[in-house]
């Protein structure tokens, strides 16, 4: 698998290209700057078939419908986020974020399902706690996780439907799940592991790999 990182968007949130050893490719979370992102594909000889979202806050899928609209990728994405991609609504008036045109979603995801991106299997896990539909996809031993868990640091909970508890116990799924080695790669920031975060982040205290 090739992952490239992609910070877009006035907030610079990571979009990831991740693709398969012929280039088929899905983009995880293009919040904004969507012709760059498209030309950025072209330019990489990649074949984008599927725009996936972690969440529905306005930096991860502002960029969503024109992207996919530029590429004809299928866009996939929780039930609680489909409303907020019908219609972007930003939570704080920035330059960038206005008047981005609404999309319906092509696939509806929910934890336990997989996802084909040409030879690349991309497991659907839910994980709310920074918002209800938060989903983080698991490639190869690597979860991108959008605004759930960052290098030293966890999302807020202090948006509508958020709740520390809820994602604290999130990320005790992750962590029961996979080995501490696993790859985190956020929203936000540099990548990390499992088992950093455990032994460093100071917001997962308590937090460990349980039996």
């Amino acid at each position: 698998m090739k992952i490239l990182c992609v910070p877009v968007g006035p907030l610079q949130a990571n979009c990831y290209l991740a693709s398969d050893a012929q280039g088929r490719t899905c983009a995880i979370d293009p919040g904004g700057e969507p012709e760059r992102l498209a030309r950025i594909v072209q330019e990489q000889d990649l074949a984008l078939t599927h725009v996936l979202l972690t969440h529905g806050h306005i930096d991860h899928l502002g960029g969503a419908g024109a992207l996919a609209r530029l590429t004809g990728a299928l866009i996939g994405c929780a039930a609680d986020a489909a409303p907020l991609l019908r219609r972007p609504d930003p939570m704080m008036p920035l330059p960038g974020y206005e008047n981005l045109p609404g999309y319906e979603p092509d696939l509806t995801l929910s934890d336990g399902d997989l996802v084909q991106v040409g030879t690349l299997a991309v497991g659907v896990i839910a994980t709310p706690g920074h918002s209800p539909g938060d989903l983080t996809f698991h490639i190869d031993g690597h979860l991108f996780c959008g605004d759930l868990l960052f290098h030293g640091s966890v999302g807020r909970t202090d948006f509508p439907g958020g709740d520390f508890d809820i994602l604290l116990s999130s990320v005790q799924k992750l962590v029961d799940a996979f080995p501490p080695a696993t790859v985190v790669l956020p929203g936000h920031m540099q990548s990390t592991t499992l088992g950093a975060e455990l032994a460093h982040n100071p917001f997962l205290t308590g937090l460990g790999r349980r039996g």
